[in-house]
């Protein structure tokens, strides 16, 4: 959930400097639009990346922990693969190499959406996933996949849709962000089944007369 609260943070941040100092409209910019000028693209920069690097972290960890879901390679190179690509978005603004900054972001979104898609599928045989959180994925797995369509559509005219563009681009980056935040409540009932399991044991042991 760091990645997560970080990484809002820092969008949510430079897009109060960014307005506040009159370089993008209120309603809407691009996200990518908070992080030409200064002195917000110094903390877009960095927060950015920094966060790259906890969804990245947060991807091995996933990968590594004892989760029916954990053991797609596919997941941890689609989320890994995301995850640098929003670094470098973050590092290369549309102002300093426009074709590096939307590429990058197009595989962002892109490959955490296929990410998404795997990982919810697995979600559904993990036995400590419960099913509000699973509900949960689903819902922004579609949020997700449903905006990417409508993006691809709207981007062939984009002075003509560069709102409702910019609506989804922060729509689909709040839900991948809250999509990886789910991995914490994943794990937070997987530590509360492992202290129930443990407890139990201690329980039965206790109750073992002694001779």
């Amino acid at each position: 959930h760091a990645a997560a609260i970080e990484t809002m943070g820092t969008i949510f941040l430079c897009y109060g400097l960014a307005v506040a100092f009159g370089h993008v409209p209120a309603w809407l910019p691009m996200i990518s639009d908070c992080a030409v000028q200064p002195p917000e693209r110094y903390p877009f920069r960095y927060g950015t990346v920094v966060g790259a690097m906890l969804m990245g972290a947060t991807a091995v960890l996933v990968y590594n922990a004892d989760k029916t879901y954990s053991k797609s390679k596919a997941c941890l190179v689609l989320a890994t693969l995301g995850s640098f690509c929003m670094g470098v978005v973050g590092v290369v603004n549309e102002k300093e190499c426009n074709p590096v900054h939307s590429a990058a972001a197009v595989i962002f979104f892109f490959a955490y959406e296929a990410n998404m898609v795997l990982q919810t599928w697995y979600s559904v045989t993990e036995p400590s996933t419960t099913w509000s959180t699973i509900i949960l994925r689903k819902l922004l797995t579609i949020i997700v996949g449903v905006g990417l369509i409508i993006f691809v559509f709207l981007s062939l005219d984009w002075s003509k849709y560069q709102l409702y563009i910019a609506m989804l681009e922060w729509t689909a980056t709040i839900c991948i962000l809250l999509y990886n935040w789910t991995y914490a409540l994943d794990f937070y009932q997987y530590e509360l089944a492992e202290i129930a399991e443990k407890e139990g044991q201690h329980v039965e042991k206790e109750d073992i007369p002694k001779k």
